[in-house]
């Protein structure tokens, strides 16, 4: 799995609720405006999936706007509880 994450430049509600129905069980809330999600897909698939954007579909409505990272590596201080989700996250992927 790669972890995304999801930085909105302000509260965003409607983008809020997409990222949690389109990533019930991958997604974590660090705050209102910023988000890790877990998926298998490329940031361009995440930012489609969210309806931040899609370069297939550019005329289709959006739910908010954001920046989108794929995460390469990581390091700093947070929560354990983060650390524990992105260990889970990662290390999912390398058993399955």
């Amino acid at each position: 799995m790669t972890i995304f994450t999801i930085l909105l430049p302000s509260e965003q509600p409607k983008l809020v609720e997409q990222i949690k129905a389109a990533y019930p069980n991958d997604h974590l809330f660090i705050t209102n405006t910023q988000w890790l999600i877990s998926s298998s897909e490329t940031v361009l698939d995440v930012t489609a999936r969210l309806h931040i954007a899609d370069k297939n579909n550019p005329n289709e409505p959006v739910a908010g706007i954001a920046l989108v990272f794929a995460i390469s590596s990581y390091y700093g201080r947070a929560p354990t509880v983060v650390w524990d989700w992105i260990k889970a996250k990662l290390e999912s992927h390398s058993n399955g």
